[in-house]
């Protein structure tokens, strides 16, 4: 039987039964090996243990800082919201449909009971939401373009002309002080 490649603290190798991947379980026998993709130690923060494995995944290819897609994305939900609130109105809408089947005395008839939900939604409060919303946006995109304007671009090479030098390039003053 294999051994435990780990050396114990007095210098001397660990005389315990090898796992399959050369350690015991004293020496990191279960937690020796990662796997790819392995998120067992990482914190994404509050939201993570609400997010799916899909979400998780593109959790670090999310852009930050950018608030003209939230704004275009929220907008376009105003516009629907609008919409939906001129061809519905204050009318029913079905909410959910549920079949069951219609048993009598545990038997079953063969006939099916159906049950709908409608309600009225309230359009106005949801256009209000994305409303503020939208002001929000706007605000927050004023003050970053305020702090960074557009028109200026980052400083990337500094040119410098020397119109007039020295014409000895050595002066009488150039050695060091003392």
């Amino acid at each position: 039987m294999a051994r435990c490649g780990a050396k114990t603290r007095s210098g001397q190798p660990c005389q315990s039964q090898a796992m399959p991947n050369g350690r015991c379980r004293m020496h990191g026998g279960k937690a020796g090996e990662t796997h790819k993709g392995n998120q067992n130690a990482r914190t994404h923060g509050i939201y993570s243990a609400f997010l799916s494995d899909d979400e998780k995944g593109a959790w670090d290819s999310l852009e930050l800082g950018r608030v003209d897609d939230e704004l275009r994305l929220t907008r376009i939900r105003l516009m629907r919201a609008l919409a939906r609130e001129n061809e519905y109105g204050n009318t029913l809408e079905l909410d959910s449909e549920k079949s069951e089947p219609i048993q009598i005395d545990g038997k079953d008839t063969g006939l099916t009971s159906v049950t709908t939900t409608s309600k009225v939604r309230d359009y106005a409060g949801l256009i209000d939401k994305l409303t503020a919303r939208v002001e929000s946006l706007e605000r927050t995109r004023a003050e970053l373009l305020k702090s960074n304007p557009p028109g200026q671009p980052p400083v990337a090479r500094i040119e410098i002309e020397v119109v007039s030098g020295r014409q000895n390039p050595k002066a009488p003053d150039d050695g060091a002080a003392g």
